[in-house]
């Protein structure tokens, strides 16, 4: 059980679900109420509990739960879904009826999201290394989900007006892009020799329910994320890619072990470090570091907001897409979207 302090002010402060209306006013329901509080604190640790609650509470839904809260959610009722102001009651309600089953979920899963948009930053990521790639490397995604992001090539992007990618792919992702630097052609990329994925609990795509958990992490209101995330999810089940299951602590340095000596490497995650436990960061990336230790890695990572922010006047908060290269040196190649919805590259 976590700490109910905590727990109380995941909830009470939350910031994630600006573009969810529904969760923003369920959030502060949870906080404010303690048997709630108690449900959602019995996740595996290093879960985020907003969306792990959230998800497990639109799993049911989804699943065809009879109750009321359902007329709340625009992903069930559509475009009729009553006003999100009014959903606090029947939250409550809801709980109450599914403790068990709300319960079995939240102890079990992990918070999977696996947006497909973010493709968009493995692909900027490459594009900007790809002159200094000597040979086809070898990709690795931790935390890789049902591997969306590692079929990253059969997508269309259109990014600033321009398109890039497959653009007859049944996946298109769009983002504008901002910032005084130049963008990359994400049409030239370094040659890829394999592509493998590591996850704690890797999602099998071929699974109807596995692959309504990762329709239950999309957010009520997104149904354009949900029609992206089934377009790419049919896309990856035509072929999907090898992706280990353990933990990167663990599998990683033997996955390393098994490349080729000496041939480069790629290793990108992106919201997968914040579900590390504090604890085990440092292993994490020392871990990942291994993977240096037989050919030279490059490590790209959607993960952290710039301290300090290299931009003069920031105006749009987001992570960074940062780039590790062999040598050590490491730098921001742009701010970005935490689903990559908007770009925003920074001078050299």
């Amino acid at each position: 059980m976590r700490d109910r302090a905590e727990l109380r002010r995941a909830f009470a402060q939350q910031t994630e679900f600006a573009r969810s209306p529904l969760y923003c006013v369920l959030s502060q329901v949870v906080a404010g109420h303690e048997r709630l509080l108690d449900l959602a604190g019995r996740g595996r640790p290093g879960q985020y509990p907003t969306f792990l609650f959230f998800g497990a509470v639109h799993e049911l839904l989804l699943g065809g739960a009879d109750h009321p809260l359902a007329e709340f959610y625009p992903s069930v009722a559509g475009p009729s879904a009553r006003p999100a102001a009014e959903a606090g009651p029947a939250l409550v309600s809801f709980c109450a009826a599914y403790e068990t089953e709300l319960t079995k979920i939240i102890s079990t899963r992990l918070v999977q999201t696996n947006h497909v948009q973010r493709a968009l930053g493995l692909r900027l990521g490459l594009s900007t290394i790809a002159a200094e790639v000597p040979g086809p490397a070898h990709l690795i995604e931790v935390g890789a989900s049902a591997g969306l992001i590692l079929r990253f090539d059969r997508y269309g992007y259109r990014v600033g007006g321009r398109q890039y990618g497959d653009p007859g792919s049944p996946v298109q992702l769009t983002a504008e892009h901002y910032g005084s630097g130049p963008l990359p052609d994400l049409d030239v990329l370094p040659r890829v020799a394999s592509v493998t994925g590591v996850d704690l609990n890797p999602v099998d795509i071929q699974d109807p329910g596995a692959r309504r958990w990762l329709e239950a992490l999309v957010w009520p209101e997104n149904q354009d994320q949900r029609e992206l995330l089934t377009a790419a999810l049919a896309v990856v089940a035509a072929d999907p890619p090898v992706i280990h299951r353990g933990d990167a602590i663990d599998v990683l340095p033997d996955l390393a072990a098994a490349l080729p000596a000496g041939r480069p490497r790629v290793v990108f995650h992106a919201a997968t470090r914040m579900h590390v436990p504090a604890q085990c960061l440092d292993a994490f990336d020392s871990a990942i570091l291994s993977v240096g230790a037989t050919g030279p890695m490059w490590w790209l990572s959607v993960e952290d907001s710039p301290e300090p922010d290299p931009r003069p006047a920031p105006a749009r908060p987001g992570p960074v897409l940062r780039l590790r290269r062999p040598d050590g040196f490491t730098r921001t190649v742009a701010v970005v979207n935490g689903h990559l919805r908007w770009i925003e590259t920074l001078p050299r």
